[in-house]
C-alpha cells in the first residue's frame, strides 16, 4: 500500500484536481493515506485537505515520510496529471519490484516535451529506502531518478 506525499504551498486549485484523481486508487486499496507536506498554506488548502481526508502536515517531504504508514511512498507535485492505467502500473511495480520508479505524466507535444515530462515526474520509492532523505522534488528526482524505472 502507498502513502502519497504532496509537497504543496497555497496550491488549492491544483491540489483539488490531484486529490480527485487519487480517489479511484484509494477505493481500489492501493492508496492507504495522503499527506500534504506544507510549510504554511492558506486556509483554502487546509480546508481542502480536511474535506478530502488528507492529512496536512506542517513540514517537509522528509517529515511526511517519517510518519508514513505505507510500504511505498508516491511523491507527487500538486500539478501532476496521471498517465492512463497508472493505478495498474503502480500497483504492479510496488507488488514485485524494489527499485524506485518515476511516474511520468502524459507526454505533451513539442520538442521539449520529454524533458518537461521527466521534470514533473512523480517519485515512487520504498519507504525504507527513502530513509531521512531531505530535499525538494527536483533534488529527490536527481538522487533517486538515476536508478529508477520509468512508468507511464
Amino acid at each position: 500500500m502507498l502513502t502519497v506525499i504532496i509537497p504543496a504551498h497555497d496550491s488549492a486549485e491544483a491540489l483539488a484536481g490531484l486529490l480527485a484523481a487519487l480517489v479511484p486508487a484509494a477505493v481500489d486499496g492501493l492508496v492507504r493515506e495522503v499527506i500534504v507536506a506544507d510549510g504554511d498554506s492558506d486556509a483554502a488548502t487546509a480546508a481542502l485537505c480536511e474535506d478530502a481526508g488528507a492529512q496536512l502536515l506542517r513540514g517537509s517531504i522528509a517529515a511526511a515520510a517519517a510518519v508514513a504508514k505505507g510500504n511505498w511512498l508516491l511523491i507527487l507535485e500538486p500539478e501532476m496529471r496521471f498517465p492512463s492505467r497508472w493505478i495498474e502500473v503502480v500497483a504492479d511495480h510496488s507488488s514485485r519490484a524494489t527499485q524506485p520508479a518515476l511516474l511520468l505524466p502524459p507526454l505533451g507535444t513539442g520538442w521539449l516535451a520529454g524533458r518537461r515530462q521527466a521534470n514533473s515526474a512523480g517519485l515512487l520509492i520504498r519507504t525504507r529506502d527513502f530513509g531521512g532523505t531531505q530535499g525538494d522534488m527536483k533534488t529527490l528526482r536527481a538522487q533517486f531518478g538515476r536508478r529508477a524505472l520509468r512508468l507511464g
